[in-house]
Parts: C-alpha cells; structure tokens; sequence
C-alpha cells in the first residue's frame, strides 16, 4: 500500500493532477533522470484529472485516435482515446521508453515475442506473452527488453478509455507487426 500512499489524500480520495500539473512536473524530470523507475513513480503518483483532459479528448468510431498535448527534445506526451472494442496494432516503439497511464477506464496491454524476424524480408514471428490491465491506479511501462505490444479496450470492459502515453524520445516511428501473416514492417 505504501507505493500508492502519494497518490491518495486522507480522506483515502485519489488526489488528481490536472493536464498542466502533470506536464510541468514530467519536464521537470532532469534529462538524465527520465528513466524507468523515475518517469514510473511519478505517473504512478500523479493521476490525471479527467476535468482537465477535456480539450485533448477526441474520439472516433474509425480507430483510436492519438492527439499531442505536448512535445520537446526529451519527450511526447500524448492523449488516445479509445471506443469500445478499438484497438493499436502489434507494434513497438524502437528503442523508445513508453509509459501508460489511465485517467478514464481501463485497457488490457497484451505482450509478445518475437521468436522470428528477419527485417530485411519483412518476415517475423511472434508468440503471445503476458497480459494485464490498467487503469487509474496501475499505469504501465513498455518493457524494454520485450516491446512488442498491442493496447485494447476490450468490449467486456464496456466504455470508453482514455490514456496517456509519455514517449522518450518523441515518437518517430514504430515497428508494426501481423501475427496472422507472420510479417513486420
């Protein structure tokens, strides 16, 4: 219970941060100290008030939607919004920390392998791993020595999400990856 004390008031009520707290705090966060356990307990300890997403909360019955709320040389911090049964492709973030956290519902981050792949044929193969749930208490962190991700709002949990993902270094481009068909690219 002690890693989730800062995040509560004595009441026992989560404290929220708005949009423009978390920001400052996260580029606060000294260049050579914007790492794993360090970006974790501050996203972890610092949830986001729904209030103050409002005008980052564009949603679309295409596909999730990715939408900047800010951006320099250390990091991106993004909002997606998620409808019902939406959900990324297999992908990773070459060589990118990432960093989830939930300000409104819940999504399932399912992990894969990769057994297989050979990048100059556009081959590859890769095998389900862990899976697991966040939310507004329980951010998340790509693995780094597994990323190979894919988010979901899965149906059964019945709402709409809305998540924030920190990008260090911005996000320029990713692998995507088909399991079906065996490919990356």
């Amino acid at each position: 219970m002690d890693n989730l004390h800062n995040a509560f008031d004595r009441t026992g009520l989560a404290t929220l941060t708005s949009i423009g707290e978390f920001t400052a705090g996260l580029r606060a966060i000294p260049a050579q100290r914007f790492e794993g356990t360090i970006v974790y307990n501050y996203v972890r300890d610092n949830p986001v008030d729904e209030a103050s997403l409002r005008p980052y909360l564009f949603f679309s019955r295409r596909g999730y939607t990715r939408n900047l709320i800010f951006k320099n040389d250390l990091f991106e911090l993004m909002a997606l919004c998620w409808d019902v049964g939406q959900a990324s492709r297999i992908h990773n973030h070459y060589n990118q920390s990432c960093w989830m956290s939930m300000p409104i519902g819940k999504l399932r981050v399912q992990n894969f392998r990769v057994v297989d792949e050979d990048m100059q044929t556009g081959y590859c193969r890769i095998e389900r791993t862990e899976a697991f749930d966040i939310n507004q208490l329980l951010p998340a962190e790509v693995d780094s020595s597994e990323p190979v991700h894919q988010v979901v709002n899965l149906p059964e949990f019945n709402q709409r999400a809305a998540s924030l993902h920190i990008y260090s270094r911005p996000f320029d481009r990713c692998l995507i990856y088909s399991q079906s068909k065996n490919r990356c690219s």
